[in-house]
């Protein structure tokens, strides 16, 4: 387990004492090896092409897939436009909304990860942060998709 893995793990066992929600942004790997605590809602994203990541035990799970493209970017590489179709949508930003706003009380911490754990991932702990001001570490959160921030924002 790395040490960031470690701090996290200690602040899901010791959430803040003020009941602000924490969400924190993980790669796939990390999530995996999570504790199942009732604690603990986790919102799971994967590329498209990947399978699904063991999140067995976790009460309060939303399943998502998108590829992992800034629209917004206007210097897309060829790979990148052609992985636009599987790009961040509305309808899913606002699954993530209903997901968050539905969670009981009891959840504390909300992790969201995805393969790597700095853009996707990243992006919707940047943008649960402005909606409902949780609680966030900012120091890893530099590489977040803009386009994931916007829309999450505007629906």
């Amino acid at each position: 387990m790395t040490q960031r893995l470690r701090d996290i793990a200690d602040k899901l066992y010791k959430p803040p004492a003020d009941g602000i929600r924490q969400v924190f942004a993980l790669s796939r790997g990390e999530a995996e090896k999570l504790p199942r605590q009732p604690s603990i809602a986790v919102i799971c994203i994967m590329a498209p092409e990947r399978p699904p990541a063991s999140l067995d035990g976790f009460e309060h799970l939303l399943r998502l897939s998108f590829a992992d493209v800034d629209s917004l970017n206007p210097n897309l590489s060829k790979r990148a436009r052609a992985s636009l179709v599987h790009a961040f949508t509305a309808d899913q930003a606002r699954a993530i909304r209903s997901f968050v706003e539905a969670l009981p009380r009891e959840i504390e911490s909300i992790v969201v990860h995805c393969e790597g754990g700095y853009s996707r991932s990243c992006a919707i702990v940047v943008a649960l942060h402005h909606l409902y001001q949780y609680r966030i570490d900012f120091q890893h959160l530099s590489q977040a998709n803009a386009s994931v921030i916007c829309l999450m924002l505007a629906t």
